[in-house]
């Protein structure tokens, strides 16, 4: 799986040239950072359309990428967040595989999004050290699958970029108030009804949902990934990810974006139908008659490590 996204990424980049991911601006930072300069100078609007939106700790991490061109760190990127996510997902299983199918994963996968690692870091805790670099979606999974492992790694992590720029926590927040499309699914049209999931906020799944409808994150497809934590089985999965792909088209078709379209106005025009095609189906699933713990996913909670609370069941 990771060579096939590597691939699928060197592809894509190769086939549309003068086009660029959201790993560009990173490894940007990632440079400047090994270079002793400010990653949030260096890497703001002189360089992108918009200032560094990312915490440090999402600059430490592809930090090895760094000495290498963009057309190798993207698909080596690629391959590694997936081939993660694909050894999670099979651990994990009910529906979690299936993603891999959908236009979420596709998304995060192509714009070099970290969603595959923090998604990952539900079933293999050491990757909870991924958490601190994107904090609303690490909320989310951690919701309703948190582990002591992944904690303490999050933690260490964390720490060490504190330590390696003790000013950067005020430099990201200046960089964020400055220029910031994150909008909590609560705050849109018909969002508050995503908060019906805490009706059985026992299951992890109810609180994944409800805590992903509060976070403030990106509609934009690959920031709803962790809602395939949700589906109970394989069926499930498939469903959920041919709407993810329903919902692309849908977007893309209906409101496609142009040249000066600013990109906040955009993603609000696709609201509709992501909440429709994916945040909807999930709240179906999340409160449909009969929903029970699920056996599969204590053994493989069980196997990794996972947490006590991600196991308790109405």
């Amino acid at each position: 799986m990771g060579i096939a996204a590597g691939l699928v990424c060197w592809v894509t980049f190769r086939l549309a040239p003068g086009t660029g991911s959201d790993l560009d601006q990173n490894l940007v930072a990632a440079r400047a950072l090994l270079a002793g300069e400010n990653p949030y100078l260096v890497a703001g609007r002189a360089s992108f359309f918009y200032p560094l939106l990312y915490p440090l700790p999402a600059i430490l991490l592809i930090t090895p990428l760094a000495p290498l061109p963009l057309e190798l760190g993207r698909p080596l990127f690629a391959a590694v967040s997936a081939a993660a996510f694909a050894v999670a997902a099979t651990r994990y299983r009910r529906g979690l595989p299936q993603a891999l199918l959908s236009a979420c994963f596709l998304k995060a996968v192509l714009q070099g999004q970290l969603s595959p690692l923090l998604v990952a870091a539900a079933i293999l805790p050491l990757l909870g050290a991924v958490w601190p670099a994107k904090p609303a979606i690490a909320f989310s999974v951690a919701a309703g699958h948190v582990s002591r492992r992944a904690l303490l790694a999050a933690a260490a992590m964390l720490l060490l970029s504190i330590l390696i720029r003790p000013t950067w926590i005020g430099e990201w927040v200046a960089s964020v108030r400055e220029y910031n499309i994150a909008v909590a699914p609560v705050q849109l049209p018909g969002g508050l009804v995503l908060l019906a999931a805490l009706w059985r906020w026992r299951l992890p799944e109810a609180r994944v949902l409800a805590a992903l409808a509060c976070a403030p994150h990106t509609i934009a497809f690959y920031d709803e990934l962790p809602l395939f934590l949700i589906p109970r089985t394989k069926w499930e999965g498939y469903a959920l990810a041919a709407l993810s792909l329903l919902a692309a088209f849908l977007a893309g078709w209906l409101h496609p974006r142009w040249i000066g379209t600013p990109l906040e106005v955009n993603l609000a025009a696709r609201w509709p139908i992501m909440f429709a095609c994916l945040y909807l189906p999930a709240l179906v699933m999340v409160l449909r008659p009969g929903r029970g713990p699920a056996r599969g996913h204590e053994d493989a909670l069980a196997a990794t490590g996972g947490s006590r609370g991600a196991l308790a069941t109405e």
